[in-house]
Formats: C-alpha cells, structure tokens, sequence
C-alpha cells in the first residue's frame, strides 16, 4: 500500500487516473478485530482499557494502511477522544516487503532501466516513511509543531495527549465537524441538504477552500513546514468556514535551495512568465542529462503557457486550472526527456494535488492568479512586519555591533601587524598595497547599487519595473532569491569590508618613506 501511495507521486510518468486510484489507498483500508485494539492498548498503555477509557466505540471510524481510529472518553479528562491503534505486526510486513522492493529495485539499477526514476532514492523514501509511521511518537510530534504553526493560520490541530501516546498507540483530541469526503459525497448525492448544512453552520465553501490553498503555500514557504497528505478524509469542516486538519503522520519541509527555487516557480507561474518559470522547473531536476535544454525549456514554458490560458477561462474542469496540475504537466515534459524529478518535489508537488481533491468541490472557478496574488500581499506584510520586529530590529543591531567589535579586536590589530611588517618592505610594495585596497573598496562601493537593485528586483519589482530591461532581466534572475534579513546582512557586509579596506589603505599611506638623495 505504501508502494503504491509513493507511486502515485508520480504524476510525471503515469496517468492521472492510476495516480488518483493509488492516492485512494491511504484511506479505504481494512479494519482488525476489537481483540487486536485491546491487546494493542493495554500492551503500550500497561493498564486496562476501563481504567483509561469512560467509554470506547468498538466500531473504527476509518482504516487506513498503518492502523484505525476509534472514537472514546478519557476517564481522567472526562473528554471525547480520538485513539489510533497501530496494525499488528506491521514492522515484520514492512521490513519483509522493503526486502523484498530492495531486491527488485537493485535488479533495475544492474540493468540501468529508466535511470531517471531514481529508484535509490525511491527505496530511501519508503525506508524513512517505514521507520516514521511505525511509531506514533513522531505524528505527535508532528502534532504538536503543526498545532503551533497553524494556529497563525486560523487553521485548527487537534491536541495530544502525550500520557496516552505510545509507539503504537496515539490519543488525540476529538473534533466536533464535518468530514470533508462526508460534505463531498452528499454536495454530490443531494445538493440541496449540503446547502442547507452550510447555512445553518455559516459555511461558506468558498472562504474555506481559499483559506486551505493560501495555508498550504504559507506552510511550504513560510513555515517549512507542511502538511502532505490533505485529502477529504484529513479535513473537517466546522462552523463560521473554520478548517481543521488531522493526520500529521505525513509532514514535510524543504532544504532552502529548494525552497527558494520552487517559491520562485510558483512566482512566476503567477507573474505569467512562462519562460522564467520553466528556468526554475530545470533547476528542480538533478543529474540532467546531455538533452537538447532550450528546446526542453520551451517545450515546459509552452506547456504553462497552455494551462495559464485554460486557468482563466470560466467553466473549464477544475483540474484543468489547478496549481497542483500545472507542475504535473510540466513534469510530464521532464520525464519525456528522461530527466531524473527530485522527489522532495514531487512530495510537495503530491501535497497540492491531494489539495485539490477538496478544492475542486469548495473552489469549482478557482483563479490561481487572484489567490495567488493574494497571498503575496499577506505574505509581504508578515515580512515587513517581522522586519519591524523590535525584537529582529535589536537582534540586527546587535549583530551589527559584533560585527564592528570583530572588526576592532581582530581585523585592526592585524592590520596594524601588517603595517609594521611592511616597513620592512620595499616603498614600491607598499604603494602597490595601498592601490589594492583602494581599488578593492571602490569595487565593493561600485558593487553596492547593484545588490540593492538585486534587493528591489527579489522584493519590489514595482518600484523598478519601468527601469528594468530585457538583458537586466537575464543577469538578475540568475541570482539567489534571499530574505530581507540577508540582504541586510549583505548590505553591512559591503560597507563594512569598503571601510576596512580604505582603513587599511590610510594605514598604509602613513609610513614614513625615506628621503631621496
């Protein structure tokens, strides 16, 4: 099963249909017997399940691959709760089918068949899935840190309660709401009865749908730190258009190069610069290999260009403009050329597409550039805002002034050493020193306009768009995108190593040459 679910990120080289039908797996499983649960419990809970439990429904709510839940009542809290019992002898099974995809995968490697799947990598995801969902521990944790940093989202976590969280058994707080594949399957049965539940619990489908896409970016490239399985069955819905998200078992984050990368992407999708974004799909890929680039590049900006238009028409199938789809059709390109996908990419690039299996229902006339746009804007303020940040301010300073008291205690008495070192050397060395620094502080002073329109083109394009050209375009998208912070430190660094040089310099010029004759 989780074969398949690692499959079905494969958007890239199989069709969409296959993908949808293994994405299902993660959630119509088969349940194991209430014996099973007992034992299970009060093995990792060393106590009988009366003396834990007021209560406890002996029929799971759902099943999935790696165990079920069950709805009960904390004897110590008095409090409805949700208990997720992990599959008997799940680490055997596991450990004896990753043998088994171990042997077969090194079997293709030999052979050198389809290189660009990159099946070591694929062997090394599912050996990392099996180690993390085999205990629970680590969904708490991931529980715990995605109830932090979702919270500023208005997005709601269940709790855990960690006394009763073991290695194969996990107690969390039960939400009082809606299913979204519950909400999805009666919008589709009765129309009529989901209206009627959405003005009776002041839902508004469209509100909660914008709010889960503007929550998935923030969580890729603000937080790092994202929730990868969003399907129907890990949303519920709850009144006044609130969201909540269960099932942390699947999280990821991204190295920052990566990161970066992609948040440029997803700009320029949204800019409408096809051409810019397909530069940032290819520098995605790893290992490219000796392929015609250019004509791959234009193939994958046509391709954005095709969806762009078909994401701004009206009534046009919602998977046809999704987010999610525009990176699986581009992939689809580099998969034709046999170019090897990241597959952190393709994780995250999964995560908006699970995404989607809601959003086409609550959002059927999405406007990615509108949302988009949209949470740039918000975006930028949380930047400004935190750069405004008394306590970044001070922190800022401070390492400022580090700076400067690095710069006294050690660059200057060294500085000084080399000065009394060059007395010794010949007036000609001297000069040509003094000449070095110059020429080198002038540099980094000549170098400073153009990291501040590096600055303004990363963060305020606006201010020099009427300035900007076609070759200026070219040089500066070649540049890494940096926060604001960065491009403070950067601009300190520039000042402070002009001055340095220039100190040196004058240092230098003050020797006492001797008196011609």
């Amino acid at each position: 099963v989780k074969t398949g679910q690692l499959l079905a990120l494969r958007t890239d080289i199989l069709p969409d249909e296959i993908c949808d039908q293994l994405i299902r797996l993660q959630y119509e499983a088969i349940g194991f017997p209430m014996a099973i649960v007992r034992s299970t419990i009060e093995s990792e809970l060393g106590a009988p399940m009366e003396k834990i439990f007021q209560d406890f429904d002996e029929t799971p709510l759902a099943a999935a691959s790696i165990g079920q839940v069950h709805r009960a009542t904390l004897r110590s809290k008095r409090k409805p709760v949700i208990v997720k019992i992990q599959r008997p002898n799940l680490a055997e099974a596991f450990k004896r089918d990753l043998d088994l995809i171990k042997v077969v995968a090194n079997l293709l490697i030999s052979f050198n068949f389809m290189s660009y799947l990159r099946l070591d990598e694929a062997v090394s995801e599912l050996d990392k899935i099996f180690n993390e969902e085999l205990d629970y521990r680590y969904e708490a944790s991931n529980t715990r840190n995605m109830r932090k940093t979702l919270k500023q989202h208005k997005i709601y976590v269940p709790k855990i309660y960690s006394k009763y969280s073991k290695r194969r058994v996990l107690v969390m707080e039960y939400i009082d709401g809606v299913l979204a594949s519950d909400y999805i399957k009666v919008l589709a049965r009765d129309p009529v009865r989901a209206s009627q539940w959405e003005d009776e619990n002041d839902f508004d489908p469209k509100k909660a749908g914008e709010t889960m896409f503007i929550s998935l970016l923030r969580q890729v490239f603000e937080d790092n730190l994202y929730h990868g399985d969003l399907h129907p069955g890990n949303i519920i819905f709850l009144r006044r258009s609130k969201v909540a998200f269960i099932d942390m078992g699947s999280v990821g984050s991204l190295d920052r190069e990566l990161r970066v990368t992609y948040n440029e992407y997803t700009n320029a999708l949204s800019d409408g610069d096809f051409a810019k974004a397909a530069n940032y799909i290819v520098r995605l890929a790893v290992d490219i290999p000796r392929v015609n680039l250019p004509r791959v590049r234009a193939e994958m900006s046509s391709a954005i260009e095709i969806w762009s238009t078909k994401a701004q028409l009206k009534g046009i199938e919602y998977k046809e403009k999704s987010f999610g789809g525009a990176t699986a059709e581009v992939s689809k390109v580099v998969a034709r050329y046999g170019i090897p996908s990241n597959w952190t990419f393709l994780k995250v690039t999964r995560s908006f597409l699970t995404l989607d299996g809601a959003l086409q229902y609550l959002l059927p006339e999405f406007d990615f550039f509108k949302t988009s746009r949209k949470y740039d804007r918000q975006a930028d303020r949380r930047a400004l805002k935190q750069s405004l940040d008394p306590k970044m301010i001070r922190t800022s300073i401070n390492q400022f002034f580090e700076t400067i008291n690095e710069y006294n205690n050690l660059i200057l008495p060294e500085l000084r050493q080399r000065t009394i070192a060059f007395e010794l050397t010949s007036n000609i060395f001297a000069l040509l020193l003094v000449i070095g620094f110059q020429s080198l502080a002038y540099l980094l002073l000549i170098t400073e306009p153009v990291a501040v329109y590096s600055f303004l083109y990363q963060h305020y394009f606006k201010a020099i768009e009427p300035i900007h050209t076609q070759l200026a375009e070219e040089f500066f998208q070649q540049i890494p995108h940096l926060p604001y912070l960065e491009w403070i430190g950067i601009f300190i660094l520039l000042g402070l190593s002009a001055r340095i040089l220039l100190a040196g310099a004058k240092v230098l010029k003050r020797k006492e040459y001797p008196q011609k004759i």
